[in-house]
């Protein structure tokens, strides 16, 4: 056991300690030293910040976008891929092919996709006789969005396996049964399939919803928390405060704070799929 005991020691444990020392302390940038403690002064800081509150709106849209952006594709591509075709199996592994690429070489495809005047995307919105002129990384309406895109086309992978592994888990005579009662597609769909999965969908959002908001290779890649900070989310704002103005105790306590709001969320949903659980046992 004493391998894996320190590997957790060392990689989870030992930074979280440490974390939690330099949210309250500060630090000599020289040395690398605790200079003092200073109890929840950095807490009250950054809280007390007029970035504070913007940059958590934008970091919890941001996780709830790319859970939209993730689920909806996912649900279709599963409900695809449960069914029996010819192909299947390359068609599986397409879809997997996002989850391989490592996030900072998706990011540099999706900044060349983005691109004004060359990218993939204007090229065919002008294809379809739309506007062929975006810019997109660049329009601060637009460039949390395009990251949201980005974000969610490498956990689309994800959440399909998860939501195909759940549709097998569903017994086919209730859906013969269904057809004989006369439901068409949609009505099987809202009334049998996502009741169904629903104990998976859950775990799923939350799984998305955790990685969204500590979403750090995307952002630095392709906007650098700009423009004008309309990217900068909590977990990219540790980095500015810790690597840009070594401001090593404010940004353990943003981090700190990230983490509390992340705990709140998940605490949340598990709330929501408990109840969802007891409505289904009184039925």
């Amino acid at each position: 056991m004493a391998p894996a005991l320190l590997l957790v020691g060392g990689v989870y444990l030992y930074p979280i300690a440490a974390t939690l020392v330099y949210s309250v302390a500060t630090i000599d940038i020289g040395t690398y030293t605790i200079e003092s403690f200073v109890g929840l002064d950095n807490f009250t800081r950054v809280i007390s910040s007029s970035a504070f509150i913007p940059t958590l709106l934008r970091t919890l849209y941001f996780g709830l976008l790319v859970v939209l952006i993730t689920l909806v594709p996912a649900m279709f591509i599963a409900l695809l891929l449960n069914e029996q075709f010819r192909g299947r199996t390359f068609v599986r592994l397409v879809v997997l092919l996002p989850w391989a690429v490592p996030p900072v070489v998706g990011g540099v495809l999706w900044g060349q996709m983005f691109q004004s005047e060359f990218g993939f995307i204007n090229r065919i919105l002008g294809e379809l006789g739309l506007p062929d002129d975006t810019i997109w990384l660049a329009d601060p309406a637009l460039a949390l969005h395009s990251l949201a895109i980005a974000e969610a086309w490498r956990w689309i992978p994800f959440a399909t396996l998860f939501l195909l592994a759940g549709l097998q888990t569903i017994p086919t005579n209730t859906y013969e049964a269904a057809q004989v009662d006369g439901a068409h597609a949609r009505q099987r769909l809202w009334h049998i399939t996502i009741p169904q999965l629903m104990p998976t969908i859950i775990p799923v959002i939350i799984f998305v919803f955790v990685w969204a908001m500590k979403t750090f290779d995307i952002i630095f890649v392709l906007t650098r928390g700009g423009p004008g900070g309309s990217t900068t989310t909590m977990n990219y704002w540790v980095y500015e405060q810790g690597f840009e103005t070594f401001q090593f105790g404010t940004a353990a306590a943003i981090a700190w704070l990230l983490t509390l709001v992340t705990i709140l969320v998940i605490g949340i949903l598990v709330l929501i799929n408990r109840l969802i659980f007891a409505n289904k046992e009184v039925r």
